[in-house]
């Protein structure tokens, strides 16, 4: 009995519905993926992407964002010290090229109001207790370099700087060397919690990586590096064979339905 052979076009036909059905399954799951992500991205301002903060330490540490090295608070913990930015109740006031030194606060005279003094290694910032500027005050204002420390006493303030020790009123024009018989009480950092500790860090941490960031990554890929890159660009491909054989397989049913 001789074996009927079966047309090229009949052969292609059966082999793009059967591999466009086996690969439609496994594609589904990243056109969902890429279409949901990619729609987030189009609205991350309404969304609020940008503004959401990732908290998850797995994510931190695989992003390669360390752990702060140098946590302090003063102001009844009001004040954070991290690295070299100062936090007001989780409100960045300064991230600072200088050392931050210590934080203390003050009674202005001339214009009857409490701030808070920051010390830097090269400057003093003044800043309200809502977290507003007030001045921001350089060795060009007579500010000594290389502050070391600093101590706040019946409104005056005592640097102690790489020059020796200067002292200041409340309205910071004159600054003048001093030699106290007593070593001034310097500003010291307070005292806290493990659990404290770790949650200025984490905001700390977090303030670097976003939602938008992630949704980014993994929409291109980038999360997982190049390889992930190189898989979403398979991806891209898989879905352009799709829509070529889905393309053949309606152009050949329309076909034969209209014989």
């Amino acid at each position: 009995m001789k074996k009927t052979v079966k047309p090229l076009s009949q052969q292609l036909n059966r082999t793009f519905r059967k591999w466009h059905r086996k690969l439609g399954v496994f594609a589904a799951f990243f056109i969902v993926f890429l279409s949901v992500t990619g729609v987030a991205l189009n609205h991350t301002d309404g969304l609020s992407l940008a503004h959401q903060p990732i908290k998850s330490t797995l994510l931190l540490d695989y992003y390669g964002i360390s752990v702060p090295q140098d946590v302090r608070f003063y102001q009844q913990q009001t004040i954070q010290v991290v690295n070299n930015s100062v936090w007001l109740e989780g409100h960045l006031l300064i991230e600072s090229d200088a050392k931050i030194v210590s934080v203390g606060q003050l009674f202005l005279k001339h214009n009857q109001q409490k701030v808070f003094v920051i010390a830097t290694r090269q400057s003093i910032l003044l800043y309200n207790l809502n977290g507003e500027l007030i001045d921001m005050l350089g060795t060009e204002s007579g500010v000594p370099e290389m502050i070391k420390a600093m101590s706040i006493n019946n409104g005056q303030v005592i640097v102690d700087s790489a020059d020796g020790y200067y002292q200041t009123d409340s309205d910071f024009f004159d600054w003048q060397v001093i030699q106290p018989l007593i070593t001034p009480k310097w500003l010291q950092s307070e005292q806290a919690s493990g659990e404290v500790i770790q949650q200025a860090e984490l905001a700390y941490r977090a303030q670097f990586l976003t939602l938008e960031r992630i949704i980014i990554d993994s929409h291109s890929g980038r999360i997982l590096g190049d390889i992930g890159v190189f898989f979403m660009d398979f991806i891209a491909l898989l879905l352009i064979v799709l829509s070529i054989s889905g393309l053949y397989i309606w152009v050949k049913y329309t076909k034969n339905t209209r014989k």
